[in-house]
């Protein structure tokens, strides 16, 4: 098989499974493929070329590796940009010029806890023509596209286990508050009507259980649900809380969510397609 910086992972283990190992041996971030419930959502969505700049190596670094269980290195023109080539320059010179307000989230998710509505405080109250600095362990994808979609430009940074992502939203742009915040396929229901939803399904809605997974399991796990979901069926999930990061995911895969959020630590969803 030939490969290039944009062939997906999941093709590379569709054609030999052996890529799972050859590129979990490139860097420990990629031990997660091994996971076959994370490999299944994570894989058709990243390249190698992604790949490589979320675990701080070299495209050339996956081509060698590669090679080496057959796969051959298609000779290309195209060359991946350079960060400060695909990066605003105004992003770029608030950094330089230090006007960055700093939020490291490693303890908050330590402890068990989803940091999004702590950045959202940090993202309203972010002073006019400074970034958001945002230390975590891994790339916030999720977070990044919710930000892309209210007008901020973003930029990643890797460093052995320290991942550090940037955002900055350009003077006189407006945030698109309606593609976030008020969804037309997601609709916030009370427990009746979401049983009577629930009943409507009957034996085509199935039932999965998210509280006691550790991050980023629920989220994953809801996808990889939603991944297999045919026509006239459904999911109906118990969760501790309204999973934010999940909603573009979902709107992206046109599906419908009904939310019921009963107390705090028990939230009840719906989804089909």
């Amino acid at each position: 098989m030939q490969i290039n910086e944009n062939t997906k992972i999941s093709a590379l283990i569709k054609h030999n499974e052996q890529a799972i190992e050859a590129i979990a041996a490139i860097n420990p971030h990629f031990n997660k493929l091994k996971n076959p419930i994370l490999r299944k959502v994570l894989a058709p969505r990243v390249t190698i070329a992604d790949a490589a700049r979320i675990g701080n190596c070299s495209v050339q670094e996956f081509f060698n590796a590669l090679e080496k269980i057959g796969f051959i290195t298609e000779t290309t023109s195209t060359k991946i940009a350079d960060d400060a080539k695909t990066i605003s320059p105004l992003l770029l010179k608030s950094i330089e010029e230090k006007r960055v307000i700093t939020f490291d989230v490693r303890s908050i998710l330590a402890g068990g806890t989803d940091p999004f509505q702590q950045i959202m405080q940090q993202i309203n109250q972010l002073p006019e023509d400074f970034s958001l600095e945002i230390i975590n362990t891994f790339e916030p994808t999720p977070l990044i596209k919710i930000l892309t979609n209210k007008g901020f430009e973003s930029m990643v940074k890797t460093s052995n286990d320290i991942v550090t992502t940037w955002f900055y939203k350009p003077k006189n742009q407006p945030i698109n508050e309606n593609k976030v915040t008020a969804e037309p396929f997601m609709k916030k229901v009370s427990l009746d009507e979401l049983t009577e939803l629930q009943q409507k399904w009957g034996n085509h809605c199935k039932e999965i259980d998210v509280r006691d997974l550790e991050m980023p399991l629920p989220m994953v796990t809801i996808l990889n649900e939603v991944a297999a979901l045919k026509e006239h069926e459904a999911i109906f999930v118990h969760h501790k809380k309204v999973p934010q990061y999940l909603i573009p995911e979902l709107e992206e895969r046109n599906c419908q969510l009904y939310i019921c959020e009963i107390e705090e630590g028990n939230v009840k969803l719906l989804i089909h397609n």
